[in-house]
This record gives C-alpha cells, structure tokens and sequence, in this order.
C-alpha cells in the first residue's frame, strides 16, 4: 500500500534554507549601512571634532606681564623663566608610577598621590599639574631624564622676577597664582582660573594693564600624547610697562638708613606740586622672591609672628597717633574760631579742670606763648586751653577737610582711613559718651585720633601748597610699544581759608627749624629755608613715644614734602629728625637746591 503525500516539509529543503539566511545577511549589512550612514554622514561634526580633539591640542601662552622701572629707567621687575612639572595621565597612577616620580622629585610619594588626585588639570590638554615652582636646578635635571619618564613633561613659563627683591616692596607688591575667591571676583573680566595676579602694591593696582593678552598654539600630538608640529598660533601680546614716580637712589638710600638704625616705620616724600611719590619707606619690608614663589610653612610662620609685622604696608595702612604733627592743622581751627594768632596765655606746666590735670612736657611750662610759640616749642597747654574754649566741631570740622579720616587714594593697595573721632563715632565703637578730655587729647593729636604717614604727607602738602593738596601716585605713566599715557596731576584737596592763616603758620614752621628753642632745629641746611613740625605721640604697645616729624622745602615756594614716622623710638625731633635731615642732604646730593 502507497503512502500519501500530504505536502508537508520538515525543513530539509536546501532552497529555502538559502533563502532565510541570504535575507538575514541581506538584514545585517543594511543595518550596518544604515548605522554608518548615521555615524559618517548625520554624526560627521560631532565625530570629527572628537578626533581632531585627540589629535590637535590647544596650548595657551602667556603674555609677558609688563615690566617696572623706576623714575630713572632703571629696570625693577621683569620676567624670567619659571618651570613647572606636569603629568600626562591625568588622575591615573599606580603604585610603580607614584615611586618613580617620588625619587625623580625628592617629593615625598604621600605629596605626589595628592597632588595626581587633587592638582590643577589643564583644560585641552588635560596635564595635571604636580610641581608648580619647580626648583630651577632640579627642572633642568628632569628635563635631562624624561625620556625615561613618557607621562611627565616639564614646562616653561614666564615668572616675575624682581631684581631688587626687597627694595620697594611694599609699593611694588608681587604676583601669585589667583585664589578662588579672586576668580569668582574677577572671572567676568577674563581671568581664567590658570591666572597669576598681582596681590599687593602696584603689581595689584595695574593688573589688568600689566596682564597683556594671551596667545595660544594648536599642536597636532601622536598616540602617546607627544607634541608633532604647531598648526596654528596666535603670539601673546605682551603687558604694558609701568615707569614709578620713585628714584630708586633716595629709596635705596633710605631704607639702608632704616635698616642701620634698626627702626620700623615709615618715610615718605612727595612733590608738592602733582603729587608724585619720589620715596616711600615701609620698613622692615619683606622678600618678594619668596611670596611670589612657594613659601614654607617655616617661613610663613616667621614673618607671620614677627613683631615688626613687615607685611604691613606702615606707610598707607599703618594707624598712628600723630602727636603734635596734628597742631598745625588744630591752630586753623581755633584760627577759622576767631582766635587772634599774636593773644598770648602763661602755661605754668600745665591745664587744669577740677581735679583733672593735663600737663605739658616741660617741666615749670613755657611762659607766656602765642600760637606761633606753641607751634615752635609744642606747648601742649596752648592747645588744651583753646580746644576746651572752642569745642570739638571746629576741630573736627578743619581738620576733615585737610584729608583726616579719609583715604587718600593712592595707587597703591591696602590703605586706611585712620580715625577722626566724634560722639557719635564714640558712641557707635564704644558705646561710650564724649568728654571733656575727648577734645581736649584730640587737640594734640593723641586720645581716638589715628591717622597714616601718607595722611599726614597729603595734611602737609595744603599747608605747602597755601591749600591744595594733589592726590598722591606712584605711577608716572604705562608705556606699550613706545606709547606712553601719563598720570596727571589731579587735585584731591582745595580749602579756602585766608592767606593769612598759612603765612602765620609757615612762619610758625620755619621757626620750628630756625629758632633757639625750635624743636626741629636737627633740620637746619645752609642756603635751605625749611618748615616743619615734630611730634611725639605716646601710644599702647611701646614704652617710648612714636617718634615724628613732617614739612616741606623750600619753605616760601616748596617743591618737596616729607613725613617721617618711627615707631616706638622717642621724641619726634632727636629721633625722627636726623632721618629726615639725610633725606634731605641726600635730594640737594643728587637734585641741588634750585629744584
């Protein structure tokens, strides 16, 4: 008997077999097809700009930071080369990696490990940064092994150098990498967080103008990272230079005297007539080779607990009582008052209210003394008896628009405000009412009254100046490519009070220097009219008084106005005298008498 054929196939046919597996290969190549199309054509930018990033990268350059010279072209800072030692392999590394960098650097393998983890990492290139202020001598010892060494590379970058290192420190300032802080502050004006900025002085001031613009390289690298050729680039503009008011010969020779008397302080003179700074001495000064570069914690530490506090720029920021160098400016006040210049009183030693006694500082007193005695002598006595005639608001009132209280805005970082006190300042800072012996301390400049050596400078220069004082600067002009844009002089004070209140005084000044009893007689130079006045200021932290003086030369058209500050060291005549009297022989040295 015959099977029947149903017609069912249990797969054994070779044709349809074929068929299935030509449409699935059919199916696999058009996927394929459709996901190149995709990749090459849909995704091309985004593809090609990853591989032109693996293989070109963007290298910034920095712009020279403009140089400083002193009013003499003499160079003071300039740029050198600075190193540092980068990593190629981001934040990988293994324990054979960690061991040979450690004895290639003499960093210990705990600091490396921390820096791969936590350094800076470039954007473009992605180096990590692991030194960076490489030691010059090591840098060039590296340099001479890296071949062995495929994921380090040490760069070169320009480093501010300053060739004086501590002369004019506190005018100059120097430049470190910038903070977080900074950059949040400053990110919208173009810095970068890679910058290096200027932190103190000058350096801080004109950052933006000593900055330049940066340049870039576009490299074409191979597969292990190493640079090919340069495709592109755009040279770095280079900053503009600075030209200071400041002749390097007088600060030189002031902060040696400085330095020979052991004093801290300050010293500043000025031209009375645009305000140009040609000496300022803060005293002692500090290092900028070593804050521009890796302080140690040693280091830090020393400067920090320093007495002398030689970060502090004594000059601008430093807060003084000053003594009997504020009596001139009281006397206006009792002049503006009504007082007749030529009334005398008898100062038996001293002033009395009740109880209270306020003394003067020569025993038995001076005698009968008019204003131009009291200036001459400082008969501290005159002042009380007027100050507590007239009250404080005049005093307060003259003595603001000389500048006290006020900054006087110098180009120049870190400057305060000093103090000039009133009820309602006493009240707000002490929660105390005003007395009495307020005004009566006020008036010699002793009690709340602080001010600044700049202060008293700027004070000094109305009186010179018969009631304009200019704001003081440290910068002549910026320099780029042989354009220069200057300074100019610009008026910070004008008062109107009458001739007659600065011929009074003038008078009263020169015979601080000219006269018998003249408490600046130290001052006197043949062919030199010279006006000044001494003080002594007793304050809190030294047993001896601050040592003071200021004035102005030639007193009848002065050119040149100086303020001494020495702290701790005496009386203001016998100390800080004889240092202003070098100032001066050293200026007609170098300037004569006609300037």
């Amino acid at each position: 008997m015959k099977k029947k054929d149903i017609g069912i196939r249990l797969g054994n046919s070779t044709a349809s077999r074929s068929i299935y597996f030509h449409g699935l290969v059919v199916l696999v190549f058009a996927l394929l097809g459709l996901r190149m199309f995709y990749l090459q054509v849909y995704q091309e930018k985004k593809y090609k700009y990853l591989s032109e990033r693996n293989r070109v990268k963007f290298r910034r350059i920095d712009a020279p930071r403009g140089n400083i010279y002193d009013s003499r072209n003499e160079l003071l800072v300039t740029n050198g080369a600075g190193y540092r030692l980068v990593y190629l392999n981001e934040r990988k590394i293994d324990e054979k990696t960690l061991k040979e960098i450690s004895q290639l650097t003499g960093y210990d393998e705990e600091y490396i490990a921390k820096r791969v983890k936590y350094g800076e990492i470039f954007p473009y290139t992605r180096e990590n940064v692991l030194i960076e202020d490489l030691d010059p001598h090591k840098a060039l010892k590296i340099m001479e092994k890296l071949s062995d060494y495929p994921y380090l590379q040490v760069q070169t970058y320009s480093k501010r150098k300053y060739l004086f290192d501590t002369l004019a420190s506190h005018v100059l300032g120097y430049v470190k990498k910038i903070s977080v802080k900074e950059y949040e502050e400053l990110k919208d004006k173009g810095y970068t967080p890679r910058d290096k900025i200027g932190k103190e002085g000058v350096e801080k001031v004109y950052d933006e103008d000593l900055q330049g613009k940066d340049g870039y390289d576009y490299i074409e690298v191979n597969a292990l990272n190493r640079a090919q050729k340069i495709i592109r680039n755009q040279p770095p503009v280079s900053g503009q230079d600075l030209h200071l008011t400041l002749d390097m010969r007088l600060q030189r020779y002031m902060e040696n005297v400085f330095k020979e008397g052991k004093y801290t302080g300050a010293f500043i003179a000025l031209e009375a007539k645009t305000g140009k700074v040609i000496t300022m001495v803060s005293y002692p000064n500090y290092s900028l080779t070593t804050f521009s570069s890796q302080i140690s914690y040693d280091e830090w530490n020393k400067i920090l607990h320093d007495p002398r506090r030689p970060l502090s720029n004594k000059a601008i920021s430093g807060e003084y009582p000053p003594g009997s160098t504020f009596k001139p400016f009281i006397a206006f006040s009792f002049l503006k008052d009504g007082l007749d210049p030529n009334f005398k009183i008898f100062d038996n030693g001293y002033y009395q209210i009740g109880k209270w006694k306020w003394r003067a500082w020569k025993r038995g007193g001076h005698g009968y003394v008019d204003m131009k005695k009291s200036i001459v002598e400082s008969v501290n006595p005159y002042y009380y008896k007027f100050a507590d005639d007239y009250g404080y608001e005049g005093m307060v009132n003259v003595t603001k628009s000389f500048g006290f209280g006020k900054d006087t805005g110098i180009d120049v970082s870190g400057e305060k405000n000093g103090v000039l006190p009133t009820p309602e300042w006493k009240k707000k800072t002490w929660n105390q009412g005003w007395f009495k012996g307020d005004t009566i301390n006020m008036s010699i400049g002793q009690g709340y009254v602080l001010t600044s050596p700049m202060q008293i400078a700027v004070a000094y220069s109305i009186l010179a100046n018969r009631g304009v004082a200019y704001k003081p600067h440290v910068v002549d002009y910026l320099e780029r490519d042989g354009k220069k844009e200057y300074i100019k002089p610009e008026v910070l004070y004008k008062v109107n009070y009458p001739a007659s209140y600065y011929r009074v005084m003038n008078d009263a000044m020169e015979g601080v220097v000219d006269l018998k009893d003249g408490t600046g007689k130290v001052l006197r130079t043949p062919g030199l009219e010279i006006a000044a006045k001494s003080g002594s200021a007793q304050n809190s932290r030294y047993e001896k008084t601050h040592a003071w003086i200021a004035g102005y030369f030639p007193a009848k058209n002065p050119q040149i106005v100086f303020t001494v500050l020495l702290e701790g060291a005496g009386g203001g005549g016998s100390e800080a005298g004889p240092v202003a009297k070098k100032f001066i022989d050293k200026y007609l040295e170098y300037y004569g008498k006609e300037n």
